[in-house]
């Protein structure tokens, strides 16, 4: 009898991260149920579950449909992002919930989903993708990048007590990518600015995504760029902070 297939959800597969690491996860053997408002590209998902992350229920409903179909979660990829950015008090206060909604407590809903079977059996993987603004302060950033923050203190303290049951949790940090996501979010008080990364693909923070899993390391900052910052502000803070503020005035 052939070995059972490793069931992932991943929910945001529809496009951009979410979709690149449900189509590598599918490529390497791995039966993926894709949970987003849009069905997953084919190359993307074994099954797509419709659901709208912002609307009570629907989470639930869809993760339980997915496992139903096709046995319990092994991973759980969390790919599901809201940009909400642009000058602090110009934000609607709606909008600076409906980040934390997604970002966050959506989160919180598809791991309350998944967790306790996978604890249950001793074995299982929580996956999430964040953002280079969960570890540092970014201008304009300041709903998006304090739910993500939120998720990744979250995610932390959940690791420590998961892992005594067998179930790893980890996130990824990768920085700007050029998906058009920043683009699709509300602006608010302030126009889209220019930004520039690490040339990052994402394609390449997908395979940045499955060398996580592989390992024993709890999150991963994707792009020189970014880990250079992110290692900077563990050493030398201060230091760092000036440079960013004299490249802004540059």
């Amino acid at each position: 009898m052939s070995a059972q297939r490793e069931h992932a959800l991943v929910v945001g597969a529809s496009s951009g991260i979410g979709c690149a690491i449900a189509t590598r996860l599918r490529g390497r053997g791995t039966r993926v149920s894709a949970l987003s408002r849009r069905p997953a590209p084919a190359q993307a998902a074994d099954a797509s579950f419709a659901c709208d992350v912002t609307v009570p229920g629907a989470l639930e409903q869809a993760m339980a449909a997915a496992v139903a179909a096709h046995g319990p979660a092994d991973l759980l990829v969390y790919a599901a992002g809201l940009p909400v950015m642009g000058r602090t008090l110009s934000v609607p206060p709606d909008q600076a919930r409906l980040a934390f909604e997604l970002n966050f407590w959506g989160l919180d809903r598809a791991v309350r989903q998944v967790l306790p079977a996978m604890a249950a059996r001793g074995r299982g993987t929580v996956l999430a993708v964040l953002s280079l603004s969960a570890l540092r302060s970014i201008p304009f950033e300041a709903y998006y990048g304090a739910s993500k923050a939120a998720a990744a203190r979250y995610l932390g303290c959940l690791a420590q007590e998961a892992e005594r049951d067998g179930v790893r949790v980890k996130y990824l940090c990768p920085g700007f990518i050029d998906t058009g996501f920043l683009e699709r979010g509300g602006w608010f008080g302030t126009s889209v600015p220019a930004l520039t990364g690490s040339g990052l693909t994402e394609e390449e923070v997908a395979q940045a995504a499955l060398g996580l899993l592989d390992d024993e390391r709890r999150f991963a900052v994707v792009g020189w760029k970014e880990g250079l910052l992110a290692l900077g502000d563990r050493l030398l803070p201060g230091l760092v902070e000036k440079w960013v503020r004299f490249r802004r005035r540059g």
